[in-house]
């Protein structure tokens, strides 16, 4: 069982957060994986009701990450813009604005990790994307934070 913090609302402090987005992509030969990774050391982590929210920036985008016991919602704004809910064995339809053009896409959660304690905490979630007449793509992606005191 994964470490859970009571939210207790109203509590905001500072963190620093990264993240890990891992995909795993075919192609006829071969496959290969691409990684990309982000870091906000100015970003705020916020209790509300029922859950736990981050906020921050990279050098890319502006994200809004919220936590529940076994759900996570991420929403996405920047060059690349996306709002997509993760919860164990849902599929959801989306549309990942990118560089001025919308793209259909499916999202199939395969699973959802949750774990918040005192100074911080880590979201994994893995699931499968997949583009209009294009083999899944494997994606796993992790959004850690450290408090700071």
């Amino acid at each position: 069982m994964s470490a859970w913090l009571e939210p207790q609302e109203g509590v905001s402090w500072d963190c620093h957060v990264t993240w890990r987005r891992r995909a795993r992509l075919h192609d006829e030969r071969r496959t290969r994986y691409e990684t990309t990774r982000g870091e906000a050391r100015d970003a705020r982590w916020l209790h509300v009701k029922g859950g736990h929210l981050l906020s921050f920036q990279d050098g890319e985008a502006l994200y809004v990450v919220r936590m529940e016991r076994d759900r996570v919602l991420m929403v996405r704004r920047g060059e690349v813009s996306l709002t997509q809910i993760f919860a164990e064995g849902k599929s959801q339809d989306l549309v990942l604005r990118a560089h001025g053009k919308e793209l259909p896409v499916r999202a199939e959660t395969r699973s959802v990790e949750v774990s918040v304690g005192e100074a911080g905490g880590r979201a994994h979630v893995t699931f499968d994307l997949v583009y209009a007449d294009q083999e899944a793509q494997f994606v796993d992606l992790v959004f850690q934070w450290v408090r700071r005191s």
